[in-house]
């Protein structure tokens, strides 16, 4: 009896710690899953880049080609009507001799004379005017291709890069001389460079920013701008809220679609 009472106690039950390796291999699983996904929606973020990117590659070859059709037509045209100028001077010319008849001739070569001149001179009425049309139609093509070669400013469009995309972004643009608030309750509010420190409704933007839950602010940095960006990210940090920065190539206007399209 009394061995059988030791052999009880010395008995040690395995379920807690089988319990405890199912939780350990169960959060691992979830982990190693949520991993994946995230690791699949940054492929499918770059596939669409790619295609994006393949997409404006082949619109700027197509501008190009319609551009050198246009310089080509032009080309042609101008060399037309400086052939035409020079086909009505000489015209010009013939008549002029034409109309010089000779006293020593006979009547039949006289009239053949005044027949060819007045040929000649029927032919000069018919394309003295058409200098002037080709040289319209030239013009207007030299407009289009100066609006073709200097084109308005594209949109810059922002989009997002995968880590930030759960975030609640405010977008702040920064130029050369100060800041400008793209979206939110705050938006079109321009700020000076100079006066970013003291301006009391950037301040109160930056903390209303910071006591959101996934608020954060992004600043665009045009090309000129780094010193005006310095000193206003400067002040976000100094109230506490998070912010980050994205260059801006070119001077387009910026678009925020794709942003919000992703972030809705």
């Amino acid at each position: 009896m009394g061995r059988k009472k030791k052999d009880s106690e010395e008995t040690v039950s395995l379920f807690p710690f089988l319990s405890i390796l199912a939780c350990v291999i169960g959060v691992l699983t979830l982990m190693i899953t949520a991993m994946a996904l995230s690791q699949m929606d940054q492929q499918d973020d770059s596939l669409k880049r790619v295609e994006e990117f393949e997409k404006d590659q082949k619109e700027i070859t197509e501008k190009q080609q319609e551009l050198e059709q246009v310089q080509s037509q032009v080309e042609d045209l101008s060399k037309l009507n400086r052939d035409l100028i020079l086909a009505l001077e000489e015209l010009k010319k013939l008549k002029q001799e034409k109309n010089k008849i000779p006293t020593d001739i006979t009547p039949e070569e006289k009239v053949k004379l005044l027949a060819e001149a007045n040929r000649l001179e029927k032919r000069i009425a018919e394309i003295k005017d058409e200098p002037m049309t080709l040289q319209k139609e030239i013009d207007k093509l030299k407009i289009e291709l100066n609006k073709r070669e200097n084109p308005v400013a594209a949109e810059v469009r922002i989009q997002p890069g995968g880590s930030g995309v759960d975030l609640n972004p405010t977008f702040i643009e920064c130029t050369k001389n100060g800041i400008v608030v793209l979206d939110g309750p705050a938006k079109d509010l321009h700020v000076r460079r100079d006066d970013l420190r003291k301006s009391l409704p950037f301040v109160e933007l930056l903390d209303k920013i910071g006591a959101q839950n996934k608020g954060t602010v992004i600043f665009l940095i045009r090309e000129d701008a780094i010193y005006t960006y310095n000193i206003a990210s400067s002040v976000a940090r100094s109230r506490y809220c998070p912010n980050g920065k994205l260059p801006v190539e070119g001077n387009g206007k910026i678009d925020l679609s794709r942003f919000k399209n992703a972030a809705g």
